[in-house]
Parts: structure tokens; sequence; C-alpha cells
């Protein structure tokens, strides 16, 4: 008799500790499905009942499918290098194709505005004074700017890192991490020119149509100084608002 209770026992025991196995086994399961932005309310509910002193927020599975669909975006940049009598600003407007939610490609055009930094300002002042005191030979030439009129370029993006943030009642915002890389022309003051443009940026998907975008990129073009070719190096950050159809 005792010996078949002793059985019962180890029967018991070994029943209790599978479930406590299974148990494990379900919550890593739910646990890694939550970690990877999963949307199961279900797999929520049982984990919660294993473990109620952890709290987890679900968030939801990717609310906007960007694949074979355009985005248009409107942009205001600031340019930082270049010609250091001049600062730039641009206006500009992007249309972006989306192939899959990992790659797009699209067109970028800015219009610049331009004004004259402070030690710009400095040496035209300078050299006006000196036209007005000696007309015919002022002594002192007023200094060459080259700036920015206009740019056109074509782009491609790669969205390598995705993420969600979740804003609580707010709701929850999809972002990707992107690289860009481009070539297109620059309009200068002083004829046209080539240039080439890479880049990152961070972008938030609010809900299935708006969009932002936050990006940086370094570009390089050339540019005609009393005969001599400069090379130019500039970095331009920019925010952009639009619209996915």
């Amino acid at each position: 008799m005792k010996l078949i209770n002793f059985k019962i026992q180890i029967l018991a025991a070994a029943g209790f500790i599978c479930a406590l196995v299974s148990a494990a086994n379900v919550f890593a399961q739910v646990a890694q499905e939550i970690d990877s932005f999963g949307g199961n309310e279900a797999l929520y509910l049982k984990a919660k009942a294993l473990n109620p002193e952890v709290e987890s927020e679900v968030i939801q599975n990717r609310f906007s499918n960007r694949t074979n669909r355009f985005e248009f975006a409107p942009e205001y940049s600031n340019v930082t290098g270049g010609d250091s009598y001049n600062r730039t600003n641009n206006m500009g407007f992007n249309v972006q194709y989306h192939i899959n939610p990992s790659w797009s490609m699209g067109l970028k055009y800015n219009y610049s505005f331009n004004n004259l930094t402070p030690e710009g300002q400095a040496m035209v002042n300078k050299a006006t004074q000196a036209a007005q005191v000696n007309p015919k030979d002022p002594g002192y030439l007023f200094p060459q700017v080259i700036f920015p009129k206009s740019e056109t370029l074509a782009l491609v993006n790669w969205y390598p890192i995705v993420g969600k943030l979740s804003f609580g009642k707010w709701g929850v915002a999809h972002f990707d991490t992107y690289l860009l890389g481009g070539l297109g022309t620059m309009e200068l003051s002083k004829g046209s020119t080539a240039t080439s443009t890479l880049g990152m940026g961070l972008g938030f998907w609010v809900n299935s149509n708006v969009t932002t975008r936050v990006e940086y990129r370094s570009q390089q073009y050339k540019a005609e100084y009393y005969n001599n070719t400069q090379n130019m190096s500039t970095g331009v950050a920019s925010v952009q608002m639009g619209w996915m159809l």
C-alpha cells in the first residue's frame, strides 16, 4: 500500500513539474511575441495571468502597408557649410514611391533662400565704402559669393530598422530609420553643377496616411570662383510632413 502511495506521489510531482515547464514555455513565447511588437491580445492576457506582477503593453501590428504607395511631403531644410559668406535655407517638395516597406525611390526639389553671413555683410560694406571714397580705384573688391538657387535630386531610400513607439492613450506610432543616397543637379548663382548626397533619417508613420520625417544628409558639388573650381561640402538638416496615397 505504501508503495502505491509513493508511486502516486511521484506521478503527481512529475505532473506538477511538467505543468510548470509548460507554463514557463508559454510565458516565454508570449514575452517574445510582445517584445517583437506583436498585437495578439489573447497572448497578452495569458501572460498577464501567468505573471501579474510584470507590466507589459501590447503594441499594435503594423497598421500601414507602404508597398506600392506614393508619399508626397513638403520640406523645410537648413544648410550648413558651403560658401563662407552665405547662409542658405530651402523650401522643397518630395515624392517617394515605396516599392515595399524596406525600399523606396523618389525625387526631391528644393528652392533656396540666401542671406549674407555677418562676415559676408561686413566685406560688402567695406567694399561699398571703398567705392564711395574712390570710385575710379576703390582698392577693395566686392567678395564673390556663389550661392545655390535650386536643386533637383533622384533618391533611393533603404529602411533597415523598424520599430514602434507607444504614446499611451494617444496611440502607437510606427517608425523606420533609413539611409539615403542620391544624384542630381544644382542651379548656382554662377552656372549649374552636378551634385551627390548621402544621409540618414527617421520616419514616423503616424497613421495609414500621415507621414513625418527628420533627415540629415551630406551634399557635395563644385563651384567656380574666379576661374578656379572649388569642391564644396554642405550639411542639410530637414523636416518633412506629408501624405501617403
